[in-house]
């Protein structure tokens, strides 16, 4: 995503210490860019609200949390592909943010966050006067 408002950063230096481990996941996000805002849409399935941390610091907006298991420890299983432990993004803001008005709604498995423009940053029509 070069030359765009909305990066994912690469350097993870400074991930939390309770996700400093060998794996753990990447939610998968789509980004949507309107004049007045961003929308982040974020696939956490089998996650509950409770279990997801948003936070906005330095233009940087992370998401992080833990996928619970969803079968009791003893659970045998035959196959198994779905995933738990700690997941992880980063994304860091170009455009100048009005981090007060930020919102996050989750639903269905997916976590949607809207990111206002500050206004400074939003899309402006120009008048033109007739001479």
């Amino acid at each position: 995503m070069n030359n765009t408002a909305i990066q994912k950063r690469e350097n993870r230096s400074n991930v939390p210490e309770r996700l400093e481990q060998s794996t753990f996941y990447t939610p998968l996000v789509d980004i949507i860019e309107t004049d007045d805002e961003f929308v982040f849409q974020a696939d956490l399935p089998g996650v509950k609200s409770g279990d997801v941390d948003i936070t906005y610091e330095n233009n940087v907006l992370t998401i992080q949390g833990n996928v619970q298991p969803r079968q009791p420890q003893d659970q045998r299983y035959f196959w198994q592909e779905y995933g738990v432990g700690p997941f992880y993004r980063q994304f860091t803001l170009n455009t100048a943010i009005n981090a007060d008005g930020i919102k996050a709604q989750f639903a269905n498995g997916v976590l949607e966050l809207h990111v206002p423009k500050a206004e400074s940053a939003r899309t402006r029509k120009v008048q033109i006067k007739a001479g």
